[in-house]
């Protein structure tokens, strides 16, 4: 199979239906379970986390940017899936040790990890099943598409520090699906450092913070921290990898269970 990648802005050769996938990237493993191919993922990163209980039991062959090469090696994989964005130097190192590799782009919107979701139906020899899929998502879609904006809000992830979602992310456009107003949706980057006076001044109604996983922090020492910040704003606290997470979970997983949490959050 002949593939374009836009990280060469060449064709890769690909076999036509892999039996042996590594999956460097948690929305491309998300999806490759998705698509019932189950028993050929033999290897993903440590952050491949979803769909939950299912990966745990696989060799972790690196992180997000880190590849334990020696373990891929031994692995023998047909092919090896990344992202483009942090993942682009990765991507090329291991197409330059010889590894069959597809980076798909990073999606800017909720239609992007849609998108994906086909190539990796494509790619894998399941374009029927990822339609099918992406056609029942869909569905999900519209039935949490709120028709008007209830709050303007911030949120904030921890990678290490603190980091916001601008206009060109899936997070914004995820926020308005569920009647939400990124109050950083004018921005043009994708993901940045907020500065905590300027999202004092744009005075959001909610924040919505989500916590770095292997974080240890206490729900009231989170709470404290962001009241001693930004002052008596409501906060809602999500779990870890929530929507940080861009496989198709986030639709039908993630997306749901922040509904009902702001339904509960507005009945207040």
């Amino acid at each position: 199979m002949k593939f374009f990648s836009e990280i060469l802005g060449d064709f890769v050769d690909l076999p036509e239906e892999p039996r042996r996938i590594v999956s460097l990237a948690p929305d491309i493993t998300d999806a490759l379970f998705r698509l019932n191919l189950d028993d050929r993922v033999i290897g993903v990163s440590i952050y491949c986390n979803r769909p939950k209980g299912k990966t745990s039991k696989l060799p972790r062959v690196g992180a997000y940017l880190n590849v334990l090469w020696d373990k891929l090696k031994e692995l023998e994989p047909d092919i090896v899936f990344l992202t483009t964005g942090a993942q682009r130097k990765t991507a090329l190192e291991v197409l330059s040790r010889g590894f069959p590799a597809v980076a798909l782009p990073l999606p800017n919107s909720i239609f992007g990890i849609l998108e994906n979701l086909r190539k990796v139906g494509v790619i894998t020899g399941r374009l029927e099943i990822a339609e099918n899929l992406a056609i029942d998502l869909l569905r999900v879609l519209n039935s949490l598409k709120e028709r008007e904006i209830k709050a303007r809000v911030y949120y904030e992830i921890d990678l290490g520090g603190e980091i916001t979602a601008g206009g060109p992310s899936y997070i914004t456009n995820a926020l308005r699906i569920l009647g939400l107003e990124n109050i950083y949706s004018s921005k043009t980057e994708s993901y940045f450092k907020p500065d905590d006076m300027e999202t004092k001044s744009l005075k959001p109604d909610l924040i919505i913070y989500e916590p770095k996983p292997e974080r240890r922090y206490k729900a009231e020492d989170i709470e404290r921290s962001l009241r001693e910040r930004f002052g008596d704003i409501p906060i809602i606290i999500t779990e870890p990898d929530f929507l940080a997470h861009y496989g198709p979970s986030l639709i039908d997983e993630v997306l749901p269970d922040l509904k009902r949490k702001l339904e509960k959050f507005f009945q207040r």
